[in-house]
């Protein structure tokens, strides 16, 4: 975000950013389709937290109409994204089983099957759904956008994950505990914004964030694992393994308490005085 531009203008040059830097992804897919996806990924994510953030500005429908486009340029890297994801995940897991080589093989198989120009074919057809998305929301947000309503956002984002951790506690079902971790994701993409231009505090507080996010998303890569090789041992394209897999039930019961814990201690503050908080560092 630029000091030297309006308010107004500063979050949109963001976004226009952040989808340019998607397309530049999308066209360069060729020479690393896996590591395309992901940052392809990353910038849609953040996208996706600016139109939140400026959700109550925009209102329901011009809100749900970018986000929808934004979705729907995702949509077609997930299964790309979790072709990589699953083995990547397993190698980090500790432990022997006599199955495990043969597990990791087949994982290996599958992202081979993904391939290169599915990749590059779903960042094309996504790049294109984004072209017009910066000028989309030029049009409908409010010329009056102001101070007050980037407070509003914040508090929504803050209420957001501080009720979907709260269901999470209560729930300990994965689910909850993934729309725990998609709420968190979208507030520290909404800091790591502000904190572009914002003060040393700030910028602390998104680091901060980012750690939580970062091992909330080694959790739930965790959790995807879990349920993934279930259904595979279930179906029988994969031999059971009940050491690796009791590792990996271990490793999420351990990791999805010890978070829920770190959130409760870092979301204690009411929601609004915590949207204000940030917007004070950033002065």
């Amino acid at each position: 975000m630029r000091r030297s531009a309006t308010l107004r203008e500063s979050v949109l040059l963001a976004f226009a950013r952040t989808l340019r830097y998607a397309r530049r992804t999308a066209r360069d897919a060729g020479t690393d389709p896996e590591e395309a996806v992901h940052e392809y990924r990353k910038s849609i994510r953040r996208a996706r937290a600016v139109v939140a953030l400026l959700r109550p500005a925009l209102g329901r429908r011009a809100a749900a109409g970018i986000g929808g486009e934004l979705r729907r340029a995702f949509a077609e890297t997930g299964a790309l994204r979790d072709a990589d994801v699953l083995l990547e995940t397993l190698r980090l897991v500790p432990g022997e089983d006599p199955t495990r080589t043969e597990i990791e093989e087949a994982l290996g198989r599958e992202r081979s099957e993904e391939g290169a120009g599915a990749a590059v074919k779903a960042l094309e057809a996504g790049s294109l759904i984004l072209k017009p998305l910066a000028e989309s929301l030029r049009v409908v947000l409010p010329a009056t956008f102001s101070m007050e309503d980037l407070d509003r956002g914040l508090t929504r984002s803050v209420r957001r994950v501080q009720e979907t951790l709260e269901t999470a506690a209560r729930t300990r079902t994965d689910a909850d505990f993934h729309d725990w971790r998609k709420r968190v994701k979208e507030l520290r993409y909404q800091v790591e914004m502000l904190a572009s231009s914002g003060s040393a505090a700030l910028r602390r507080r998104e680091k901060a964030l980012s750690a939580l996010a970062e091992d909330l998303g080694e959790t739930t890569d965790l959790i995807l694992l879990e349920a993934a090789l279930a259904r595979r041992m279930a179906t029988g394209t994969m031999p059971d393994a009940p050491a690796l897999t009791g590792a990996i039930h271990a490793m999420v019961a351990e990791r999805t308490a010890a978070l829920i814990a770190r959130g409760q201690e870092t979301f204690s503050e009411p929601p609004g005085a915590l949207a204000r908080q940030i917007l004070a560092e950033r002065g």
